[in-house]
């Protein structure tokens, strides 16, 4: 199967049936993008509330939409669904187009653009793109490896065509190489980390984005100024991105970006839940709901580490007395603020192949709750400690869960950490509990965060059953066919009980009236956006 350079819908018919329910939840509230009347020139300047310590794509442990398809380029582009009715499209970017060289799909030949450059002025090669692919795959450090562990093989056929082996079928190729997939692999120039190698890299990034870094201030700011030289055009035939500058603004306390956002000093930005009322009524503000980032809170996992000592990791009564403890619907209607609903499962959401809420799910019992612990021989009482980021969107939810555990006699201890000791406190197991926001996916697959040994398993979560379903999803050829096999998965995770949710609320964009094209990339990228004198 060749996919030819021009726009493309994933053309497999089943999964385009569910990303389309999955569009359900796309509600778009900003005005089309004009196409040719566009104004080039200007400064952009966006909010980040996500730390990035380094910013290189291969290495960081920060999950960011909003750095990385600024200053790098992926293989495939994503566009997301522009009503509810519509369905996201794959299209062309550093690759042009890509084959199937067999019926199992494992083995695939890539062509790449012959027109691109990177910002110190390397060209794009296949060489570079192994080079690429097999330093996410080996390097010790990367936190890409879940795209790229089963590639088994490399073999550039000549400057701009290589063919890729992999020891599985890969029927998301396309997405999985795409800024829809959260652990994407973006191109970096191979010069460049050679040069300054992996540290100083990480503060002076080389990419062949829209926009060329200029200054990195850890903590503080990213200020990147247009490429000139960038191989894709705008609506008006020049080449992108139409704004001269892009300045990223890291600020954790997301009410105070929003206050900048209305005064004019942020241009876009993504509010607290209890603001977005406020914004609609805003008529400088535009709002956009995000397509299938509806997030989790609280996304709290319990370790199933037996050395970590915690009576909770091998006593599922314990477990299943804090789902039981939980009043989801009460912490929707507190937190949600209008917008939020009570969530049962952990990893699926509305539109998510596998989400059904006739699935068997914790309810709220707490006289339930007291008698497991009593079981447990916990009556009296008993600790757990959970480590979460000391930021309001983290810690509130889990001020809520914390009430909702005392009645029952869990004594819910936060302890409140930094970004980065708390990642590898996550990285490591060194945690009874970890809480933070999870985000909806719009394939499992790209993830995979029950898996054992997978990235994407903070929890450490290992059941044999649960991997041996991982991998016949894998297999499955259509989406009905992952879809009732995520069904099974979801109900041993419930008898483990080691993840917990309570309820779920959308993502919006907040922005600038001024700005237009917010809806063309669903926000991973300032690239075609452009702002009005």
């Amino acid at each position: 199967m060749t996919r030819p350079d021009t726009l493309f819908r994933f053309t497999r018919l089943p999964l385009s049936r569910a990303i389309a329910a999955v569009a359900i939840a796309a509600v778009c509230l900003a005005p089309a993008a004009r196409a040719a009347d566009v104004t080039r020139g200007g400064t952009i300047t966006q909010a980040e509330w996500i730390a990035v310590p380094s910013l290189d794509p291969h290495l960081s442990s920060a999950v960011t939409t909003v750095v990385w398809p600024n200053l790098f380029d992926s293989l495939f582009d994503y566009t997301p669904p522009a009503s509810k009715s519509d369905t996201y499209a794959i299209s062309p970017a550093l690759a042009e187009s890509f084959t199937y060289l067999g019926e199992d799909e494992s083995e695939i030949e890539v062509k790449l653009r012959s027109d691109v450059t990177f910002h110190d002025g390397s060209p794009l090669t296949a060489g570079l793109v192994k080079w690429n692919l097999e330093r996410a795959r080996d390097s010790e450090q990367s936190t890409r490896k879940l795209s790229v562990e089963d590639l088994t093989d490399i073999a550039v056929v000549d400057d701009h065509t290589l063919r890729l082996k992999f020891s599985t079928a890969q029927p998301l190729f396309d997405l999985q190489f795409s800024p829809a997939n959260p652990a994407n692999v973006y191109m970096v120039s191979q010069k460049a980390v050679e040069e300054m190698g992996d540290e100083a890299f990480g503060r002076a990034p080389v990419g062949s984005g829209p926009f060329k870094l200029t200054e990195f201030r850890t903590d503080d700011r990213i200020i990147a100024e247009k490429f000139a030289d960038y191989w894709d055009a705008g609506s008006d035939g020049a080449p992108l991105p139409y704004a001269d500058k892009l300045v990223i603004r890291f600020m954790p306390d997301r009410s105070v970006s929003t206050l900048e956002l209305r005064a004019g000093t942020v241009d876009v930005t993504e509010p607290l839940p209890q603001d977005i009322k406020t914004l609609m009524n805003d008529p400088a503000i535009e709002l956009y709901r995000i397509p299938y980032t509806d997030r989790g809170y609280p996304s709290f996992y319990i370790t199933s580490k037996e050395v970590s000592k915690s009576p909770f990791a091998t006593d599922a009564r314990l477990r299943q007395a804090v789902q039981y403890a939980l009043n989801r619907e009460a912490m929707a209607a507190v937190m949600g603020f209008g917008d939020a609903e009570p969530q049962y499962f952990w990893g699926w959401y509305p539109g998510v192949p596998g989400y059904d809420e006739s699935l068997p799910h914790y309810t709220y019992d707490p006289e339930k709750a007291k008698a497991l612990l009593a079981e447990a021989g916990h009556a009296d009482g008993i600790d757990l400690e959970v480590k979460v980021i000391n930021r309001p969107s983290d810690v509130q939810p889990l001020e809520i869960m914390q009430g909702m555990l005392s009645e029952v006699g869990i004594n819910l201890k936060i302890n409140l950490m930094d970004r980065t000791p708390w990642v590898d406190s996550g990285r490591t197991g060194n945690f009874e509990a970890l809480s933070h926001g999870n985000t909806a996916n719009i394939e499992p697959l790209l993830r995979e965060q029950t898996k054992t040994g997978s990235s994407s398993n903070w929890a450490g979560y290992s059941n044999p059953e649960v991997d041996k379903l991982w991998d016949e999803a894998a297999a499955a050829s259509t989406v009905e066919e992952r879809a009732a096999i995520y069904k099974r998965m979801q109900t041993l995770m419930m008898d483990d009980a080691y993840h917990v949710v309570g309820y779920r609320i959308p993502t919006f964009l907040a922005y600038s009236a001024k700005l237009h094209g917010i809806e063309s990339s669903g926000g991973t990228g300032m690239g075609k956006v452009w702002k009005e004198d």
